[in-house]
């Protein structure tokens, strides 16, 4: 499948009337879902972490907690349906002589996990990246089950302290990618890469950091980040510092989440800079302080859940020791729903980049007004009207869904038209367009599973080369 999104205008020849927005993911009534109230968690825990769904298993998390003075406890918990939750009770680590969910006690920080089903060995299916003792630098684990873990080397892998959250993906073509930030360049996001898990790339390499529309009271605190097809989507820690603070170490200020995106890994950007994603509370809610992202989203059939953990503290110099008020939160949105072109009371129109049409099937994902619609027609490579494709004989579309099928009155794709380049161009009114997807012949299609817009023939390149 290839699809248009609209992270930004890249794949567009031109748009008149649309206006972008950003779609925040809706939180959960039940908020939060889940409490640090066991006694070996001291009413405490941070998402240097991540949440996992495999097929046929529960939903599995794992979080953060610190004990005085300071020491760092990754702890596990599981669930059936991601909203009530569980703490199996294990002999890996005993407080005060009792079981509990703790699943390593090396200090773990910026702990991110992966279940990576293209490992063919069991015992190394689930893959974690954290810093840990005696050096602090980034460590490599391997597990069969997400519980009981093995260091895959005796030394660390990426030789630098994260003191942060990671990211922490295999990207489609098989490469292993973390997101951390490099001890001495302050808040800033670093890459790091690998092939095999075990040995990395010696030169970590900058891929974000605050830009000239930044305030100054903005720093990046880390970056959570996933595979979205030919994407990377990730969730960028904005860390607001507080103005009154000076010095480069600011340590006083809040947490919250931008969304973030790339289509290589290297060149980052955010789809709506300023503006959160998923923002902290109001004040006097459990989560006005810091709200903390885990490593990736979690997609479902239907549905992509982000789960967060919110505290009505703020950042400052060890604050998770402080006595508050914490929990594990989820928000969600529909699938391909980041970011929606609006059309309002007067037709909009758009035109896409040419794109290779692998097939007959085209569909959207949009939603109208009781009033609205949205037509699409057809266009050859140099935006000319292919006859019964256009806008006048297009079938209007309306509603809410996130498949809507692009058809005509009396015609249809003809096979001539497979496999060559098309423009597509979209009228709306009163509505909202989230993407554009071309289904592949005889593909159930997986709105995660995409490819970029297919690339031009080496010849149709040289005839559209500017002189």
């Amino acid at each position: 499948m290839k699809k248009f999104l609209f992270l930004d205008y890249h794949e567009l020849e031109s748009i008149q009337g649309f206006s972008r927005e950003l779609e925040q993911p809706v939180k959960h009534p039940g908020n939060p879902l889940f409490a640090p109230d066991a006694p070996w968690e001291n009413g405490n825990m941070q998402f240097y972490g991540s949440v996992v769904k495999v097929g046929g298993q529960p939903f599995q998390m794992w979080y953060t907690v610190i004990h005085k003075p300071w020491r760092m406890f990754l702890a596990y918990a599981e669930s059936d349906d991601g909203l009530v939750w569980r703490r199996p009770l294990l002999e890996i680590f005993r407080h005060n002589g009792e079981k509990t969910n703790i699943v390593l006690a090396d200090n773990p920080h910026g702990t991110a996990v992966i279940y990576d089903a293209a490992e063919p060995r069991e015992d190394w299916r689930y893959k974690m990246v954290a810093g840990t003792d005696p050096s602090g630098c980034i460590c490599a684990y391997h597990s069969p089950d997400g519980i009981h873990w093995l260091p895959v080397r005796r030394f660390p892998v990426i030789a630098t302290n994260p003191d942060c959250p990671m990211g922490f993906l295999r990207a489609p073509d098989g490469r292993y990618v973390v997101y951390h930030r490099l001890y001495g360049f302050g808040r800033r996001v670093f890459r790091s890469e690998s092939w095999d898990f075990v040995y990395w790339t010696g030169e970590p390499r900058m891929v974000l950091e605050p830009d000239a529309g930044d305030p100054t009271q903005v720093q990046f605190y880390g970056l959570g980040a996933a595979p979205y097809g030919s994407y990377e989507l990730g969730t960028l820690w904005m860390f607001h510092t507080d103005p009154e603070e000076y010095g480069r170490g600011h340590s006083r200020g809040y947490q919250e989440a931008e969304l973030a995106y790339a289509r290589s890994g290297y060149a980052w950007h955010r789809a709506a800079q300023g503006k959160p994603f998923i923002p902290h509370g109001s004040p006097g809610s459990w989560e006005q302080g810091n709200l903390q992202c885990a490593s990736a989203p979690v997609y479902l059939d239907e549905e992509i859940r982000y789960y967060y953990i919110g505290t009505d503290m703020s950042h400052k110099r060890q604050w998770e020791l402080e006595p508050q008020h914490a929990g594990l939160g989820m928000a969600s949105l529909r699938p391909d729903r980041f970011v929606a072109l609006v059309a309002g009371d007067e037709p909009a129109e758009l035109l896409t980049v040419s794109v290779i049409l692998p097939s007959p099937q085209i569909q959207l994902n949009a939603s109208t007004q009781k009033d609205g619609w949205i037509r699409v027609e057809l266009l050859d490579i140099n935006a000319q009207p292919i006859p019964s494709l256009t806008m006048e004989n297009c079938l209007p579309i309306a509603g809410d869904s996130t498949s809507h099928q692009v058809r005509w009155h009396h015609a249809q794709i003809s096979d001539t038209l497979v496999g060559q380049p098309v423009r597509l161009r979209i009228h709306a009114c009163k509505a909202r367009l989230y993407s554009i997807s071309l289904i592949e012949p005889g593909e159930i299609p997986l709105y995660h599973h995409i490819r970029g817009r297919s690339a031009l023939s080496h010849q149709t390149r040289l005839r559209q080369r500017p002189c």
